[in-house]
């Protein structure tokens, strides 16, 4: 007779280990975000440095000198195979880009967030909470939501309470709302401490600024969280201490279909001289975006606010507009959509996107050839409604 199988158990991790596996996970994403923030300004400068040879290259008369800019481009373009590489290690998780309910998702970034907070007292909206037992009451309605990942609040609000609990020996104060009209509603989450005055600089670490602090590594790990679908996080000194601010558009009622009206315009000439408008958040990619264009007689204006696009009275002037996808870009390519604009759009992205619905919109990644740059401005500003022209 055979014995009966044996059963095994699955051992439950203790508090200490699920803490320390929490803490783990958290170092790691700090990792690679630090690897993501260095990946996209070095992204930009390189981007910067090869148009400027590119354009040297064209005005180049001397053979000599026109072979040496391309020897120097081709250095560049090692470079630029070295660094996807290092991009590709250091990629964000995919959200779902479905439609998340605000108010879960707070809660769900409080919860994690809070989860690594040891010892240190934590009210949210004048309650006391540790993640666990009675919900808070939230100061924001059911029916908000985003077009958003609740993952991607959830990975913000973690980095934003790991930088107050570095510095605060007392307690931290959460604050909720939904501030705005009903056509424009706009959650915040606003973080603050008692610790005292901030030494480090007010703003994210950047390679291409001449300060690197990295204990603002968090402001800018977050930040990267929510900026493709138009989050913003600010940081900011108030009498007591440090004060936080995460926040996002959101909507009342059901979401709005996420897919983007299909688009049917016939093809015609593009005119010789188009009216370009640059919506990106990097003084360095428009400069040379702006030089590069202008150079063949295109006529440019430039936002340096990539989700302000869709506020813009005078977009259906020009003829083409070239977004960056992050720093909420994106979501306002969405919205622009939604609404029936039909502005041709060039959206360059450091990291693969997808804008699927509507053929006069398409989608580049950075950085990209100058010449190819000029065909796709070509072609879509040939999309322009004939009525507009």
């Amino acid at each position: 007779m055979s014995a009966p199988p044996r059963k095994y158990h699955r051992r439950v991790p203790t508090e200490r280990e699920r803490i320390a596996a929490l803490r783990d996970l958290e170092e790691a994403e700090r990792v690679r975000q630090l690897g993501g923030i260095v990946v996209h300004d070095l992204n930009n400068a390189l981007f910067a440095l090869s148009g400027r040879l590119q354009l040297m290259k064209r005005r180049a008369a001397d053979p000599v000198a026109a072979k040496q800019v391309e020897e120097l481009l081709e250095a560049a373009r090692l470079f630029e195979s070295q660094l996807a590489r290092l991009h590709q290690a250091c990629r964000r998780e995919e959200s779902n880009e479905g439609p998340s309910v605000a108010r879960a998702a707070v809660l769900r970034g409080l919860r994690e967030a809070l989860a690594l907070a040891g010892d240190t007292d934590v009210t949210v909206d004048g309650a006391p909470f540790d993640g666990s037992g009675t919900e808070p009451r939230l100061a924001l309605p059911q029916d908000l939501s985003f077009d958003g990942d609740a993952s991607q609040i959830a990975t913000a609000l973690r980095q934003l309470l790991a930088m107050h609990r570095a510095r605060a020996a007392g307690a931290i104060s959460v604050r909720t709302a939904c501030e705005g009209s009903d056509d424009e509603l706009r959650v915040t989450v606003r973080i603050e401490d008692d610790a005292g005055p901030w030494t480090a600089p007010l703003e994210a670490p950047s390679l291409l600024r001449e300060s690197f602090d990295l204990a603002t590594l968090p402001l800018a790990a977050a930040h990267r969280a929510v900026r493709d679908f138009g989050g913003k996080v600010a940081l900011e000194q108030t009498s007591i201490g440090l004060r936080s601010t995460l926040s996002f558009e959101a909507r009342r009622g059901l979401p709005l279909a996420d897919e983007a009206p299909a688009c049917d315009h016939h093809a015609a000439a593009a005119p010789s001289a188009r009216k370009v408008l640059i919506a990106d958040d990097d003084a360095a990619v428009r400069a040379i975006l702006v030089a590069a264009l202008e150079s063949i007689g295109d006529d440019v204006d430039t936002l340096d606010d990539p989700s302000a696009i869709d506020g813009r009275a005078d977009l259906g002037e020009f003829d083409v507009a070239i977004l960056d996808a992050g720093g909420g870009g994106l979501e306002a390519l969405r919205r622009l959509r939604a609404r029936g604009v039909e502005v041709p759009v060039l959206l360059a992205s450091g990291d693969l996107v997808r804008f699927d619905g509507c053929r006069f919109t398409r989608v580049t990644m950075k950085p990209f050839a100058l010449d190819a740059l000029d065909r796709e401005l070509t072609a879509l500003a040939a999309l322009r409604p004939i009525d507009r022209r």
